[in-house]
């Protein structure tokens, strides 16, 4: 019904209603100023937590289980958030990680993400851009405090933790049971699709982590071109590895330090390309346990980039059997220089280590090769080196220059 009346007008202020009203305004105005000189910039919205608690339900993937759970969970975060997950996630699709978000678990003991019996997937956890076969690489990935087991007693094929990323963490992680390899880091996505011109992954950490009983490498870098480079490897434990312990495609840059491995079935640490790459205090129980006899095989193993240095220091390399009996066949090379790439000159020191042998003929403690380099200098000194065929090999080759430095 419309009013019988028009609504009564406010009252005009006043000429001394207007000038309060003013001088409240300017009050007003000056008090926000002021308040925003002292205080700063007004602060962007805080990181949010995403708490999700699994039931040990594989379900269909796509409606029901712990799959779908996690992974909407990260779909509905944002940058800078952090999921936490706790118990038991049965999964039946690859977790995909998403850029700058941490991905916590309680505790290894507490948190596990078990892949379900049959399902065979290329990654039991990977970052988006490999899953998703992008020609870029993800950034700010924070993987820390809990268990990937990728049950390879019922699967076939899976990498435990897939990194295509740079400027990322992994730590405080168990990852075993993968068919594959334990942790795979690959500069081409699940396809092969290369990264686009300019694109690296550099700048990354994988520390404090127990990384065992996988059928391929502990540690693996897959990097046809040089995008793979300057990351930190330290502090981890590296046990029952199928393949190598640590095989590196491209060390350029890399740091190697204080990693503990042991039931090695090829080489214990394998770096290709080694620029300005430094191996340290590394302690090797064992290597080349698949014991092939026409092979070779390295407690550490670097082949040199030209015209650069790189150190090996500190380590202590062993060939223990865990049972007293004899060594794995093979010729066995404690700490090794396995060519240098490009035609150029390589340049290494190998300062402070030591090697216990067997005392067999196939027991080299230092080998120093040019391969199809133009040259090898390498100071080598203060290396306890025992019990070995060969105490230093060079192959007899005039291109190989050892010194005990200046």
């Amino acid at each position: 019904m419309r009013p019988t009346t028009a609504p009564t007008p406010p009252p005009r202020l006043k000429v001394r209603d207007r000038t309060l009203s003013w001088a409240i305004g300017v009050s007003l105005i000056f008090g926000m100023l002021f308040g925003a000189f002292l205080l700063g910039d007004v602060r962007p919205a805080a990181a949010a937590r995403h708490d999700v608690e699994c039931t040990n339900t594989a379900g269909d993937g796509t409606t029901t289980g712990d799959s779908k759970l996690v992974q909407d969970m990260i779909n509905a975060s944002a940058p800078g958030d952090e999921i936490v997950i706790s118990g038991t996630c049965l999964l039946v699709s690859t977790l995909e990680l998403a850029d700058v978000r941490t991905y916590r678990g309680d505790g290894r003991n507490a948190t596990i993400l078990r892949q379900a019996d049959g399902r065979n997937l290329p990654a039991l956890v990977s970052t988006d851009t490999w899953t998703k076969n992008q020609d870029w690489v993800n950034t700010g990935v924070r993987v820390e405090r809990l268990t990937i087991d990728a049950n390879a007693p019922a699967n076939t094929g899976t990498h435990g933790l897939v990194l295509k990323a740079w400027d990322s963490r992994v730590y405080d992680v168990e990852i075993h049971a993968a068919a594959g390899d334990g942790i795979h880091i690959d500069s081409r996505s699940a396809n092969g699709t290369p990264l686009k011109d300019g694109q690296t992954m550099v700048n990354s950490i994988i520390s404090d982590s127990y990384v065992h009983h996988n059928g391929g490498a502990g540690i693996r870098v897959n990097d046809p071109g040089n995008a793979v480079t300057d990351w930190i490897l330290e502090r981890n434990w590296i046990e029952e590895s199928g393949g190598s312990g640590v095989d590196l495609d491209n060390a350029a840059g890399w740091q190697i330090r204080n990693n503990h491995l042991y039931g090695v079935g090829v080489h214990a640490i394998s770096a290709h390309r080694c620029y300005n790459t430094g191996i340290s205090d590394n302690y090797v129980e064992d290597f080349g346990g698949q014991g092939t006899p026409s092979e070779w095989y390295f407690g550490i193993r670097c082949t040199l980039q030209e015209d650069v240095s790189n150190a090996i220091t500190g380590n202590r390399v062993n060939l223990f059997t865990r049972d007293g009996g004899p060594p794995p066949l093979g010729t066995h090379i404690y700490i090794g220089l396995d060519g240098v790439n490009g035609g150029g000159a390589g340049n290494a020191t190998v300062t402070g280590n030591s090697a216990i042998g067997h005392g067999t003929a196939l027991d080299v403690g230092l080998g120093y090769y040019v391969g199809d380099g133009g040259s090898l200098t390498v100071v080598s000194a203060g290396n306890l080196i025992s019990g070995m065929g060969k105490e230093i090999d060079t192959e007899g080759s005039a291109d190989v220059h050892v010194s005990d430095g200046i």
